[in-house]
């Protein structure tokens, strides 16, 4: 059976290029596939959790010279209202005032909100 992990990217938690690379590459070691990489959802109480969108992609991008490709997850936001994961890319996500711009499968546009304190 083939195993993959989706994981939470935690703010004082896992939000360090060395404990990303050091996660992912146990998971490789462990004959884990690292999947998905989630940036924390929406939910009341949880902003303390939270990075930015900008702190996740650094992270991400950081993670690119660090591990090798099987150790590489997707990064992806799950909108809110169901709308599905999205992975943070390029052309999918674009600064939009205070927020972010982006786009889902289907094509449809989603504004997702900066990182809120209060929520």
């Amino acid at each position: 059976m083939n195993l993959i992990s989706q994981s939470v990217l935690l703010k004082g938690v896992n939000d360090s290029v060395e404990t990303l690379a050091a996660l992912m590459r146990g998971f490789v070691e462990a004959g884990v596939k690292p999947y998905y990489l989630h940036q924390g959802d929406l939910a009341r109480g949880t902003s303390h959790f939270r990075t930015s969108v900008e702190e996740a992609k650094a992270l991400i991008d950081g993670l690119r010279g660090r591990v090798s490709g099987l150790a590489q997850p997707v990064y992806v936001i799950d909108l809110p209202g169901g709308a599905g994961k999205v992975p943070v890319a390029a052309l999918s996500c674009e600064i939009e005032g205070e927020g972010w711009r982006i786009r889902d499968w289907q094509g449809y546009t989603h504004h997702y909100p900066p990182r809120d304190e209060k929520r």
